[in-house]
């Protein structure tokens, strides 16, 4: 319990510091129950209430001894003091401890004098209110005024710390970046389009006008010690029933001619002709000084694809074809490797004695591919036929044959020569001259 040093007023909140009243500090003290004086009414005289001044109390004073002061006083300052003022609920209290009641002869209790006459018992009032001590628990008092409140201890003020900013997303930094990057791969790709890719596609789509027929190089073998066949052998071996031949009406003929010739061609001359179908194409570049080869004519699909073709070359002949038989092989085996280096994915199929026309020789079947063409993939097909000599000469004669998927008689390797339009070239080749 705490009061007020200065208007004695107790309070029974321990945590309270300050007056509500005049904002006075309260002091802590301990609290004694105070006597209750039981007063009989026929003791009361008619002697008025004698006011008990404030100033005359000593320091001595015990706020539980009833204090008397001017009705209007107290009245008044205990309204203003609590009209407006609504406590909260007191905690419970444990029961007062009441004093037993003053005989009636005995007189109020005074400290200090008193002012005004008369030194009798005193009465009590009706106008005055009736301390109680003990008699209950002691409402709090009202809330600080503005004045008083503002002397409490104040609290530290903490200091206002600036918001910390907004952490900055980096989605737009990474797009930045993808974004730099898939300009740099667009770059890339475009430069290697330009650089690569587009000279192998003109390179795979580039079709030759017409498929060229090396021109072999053949190199005869060694002379052997077997002594060559006699006169009497070579005319049986070379004589061959040649039939004539009956052109058609769309035939055109080639006759073989040393006029304009040079070179290997001058040097291995045979006489032969031979018919070919007039939508054939024949190539100027063949039987000219420099060339390779004595003729060549092709059937193209325009608008320069080759379908089929035929050529006429030369190789070093022993005379006969008996003669030629432990030739052939080299003269195939030297050939077929110039064909591999001039046609892609390039396959011998076979190789053996066989005939062309009416004429017996040695031939080798291969195989190749001509990929990504305007005209899609193409297969190439081709043989190569060697020709002994008639008349017991050493120059014999290699017909080169090739075709492509793009002809339609054709399905395969066995068909070229055989299908088509070939087989007029190949019956009606004769050798002599005309």
């Amino acid at each position: 319990m705490k009061r007020c040093p200065k208007c004695n007023r107790t309070y029974t909140t321990d945590t309270q510091k300050f007056c509500t009243h005049d904002g006075g500090l309260l002091v802590a003290f301990e609290s004694g129950q105070g006597e209750t004086i039981r007063i009989d009414s026929a003791q009361l005289s008619d002697a008025p209430t004698k006011a008990i001044s404030r100033e005359l109390v000593s320091s001595q004073f015990d706020p539980y001894q009833t204090v008397l002061e001017r009705p209007e006083a107290t009245t008044a300052a205990r309204g203003r003091d609590t009209q407006d003022l609504t406590p909260p609920a007191p905690p419970a209290q444990p029961p007062p401890h009441t004093s037993a009641p003053l005989p009636p002869s005995q007189p109020l209790p005074t400290s200090g004098s008193l002012s005004g006459a008369g030194s009798g018992p005193i009465g009590t009032s009706a106008a005055l209110p009736q301390p109680s001590s003990a008699s209950g628990p002691i409402t709090t008092s009202a809330p600080l005024p503005p004045q008083v409140a503002g002397t409490s201890q104040a609290r530290p003020v903490r200091p206002l710390v600036a918001p910390r900013p907004a952490r900055k997303s980096r989605v737009p930094l990474v797009l930045g970046i993808l974004a730099v990057l898939f300009v740099l791969g667009v770059a890339v790709l475009g430069a290697a389009y330009v650089v690569v890719f587009r000279p192998m596609l003109a390179r795979r789509n580039a079709m030759p006008a017409r498929i060229e027929s090396p021109q072999p190089q053949i190199v005869a073998p060694a002379p052997t010690s077997e002594a060559p066949p006699s006169d009497s052998e070579n005319a049986s071996i070379n004589t061959v029933n040649e039939p004539p031949f009956t052109p058609p009406a769309n035939a055109v003929e080639f006759v073989n001619s040393s006029e304009n010739l040079d070179g290997k061609l001058a040097e291995h001359y045979v006489d032969f002709s031979f018919y070919y179908p007039n939508n054939w194409i024949k190539d100027p570049t063949a039987g000219v000084p420099g060339a390779s080869n004595f003729a060549k004519v092709e059937r193209r699909l325009p608008p320069d694809f080759t379908q089929e073709n035929f050529a006429v070359g030369w190789y070093s002949s022993l005379g006969s074809n008996m003669a030629d038989r432990a030739l052939y092989p080299t003269l195939a085996e030297n050939l077929s490797s110039q064909f591999e280096k001039n046609f892609p994915e390039y396959r011998k199929v076979s190789q053996g004695e066989a005939k062309a026309g009416v004429y017996e020789g040695y031939e080798f079947r291969f195989e190749a591919f001509s990929r990504d063409t305007a005209k899609g993939d193409l297969k190439i097909w081709g043989r190569a036929v060697f020709l002994p000599p008639r008349d017991g000469g050493k120059n014999g004669v290699t017909l080169l044959m090739l075709a492509t998927s793009l002809a339609p008689e054709l399905k395969s390797v066995n068909d070229l020569g055989v299908k088509g339009e070939m087989p007029m070239i190949l019956d009606s080749f004769r050798f002599g001259k005309k």
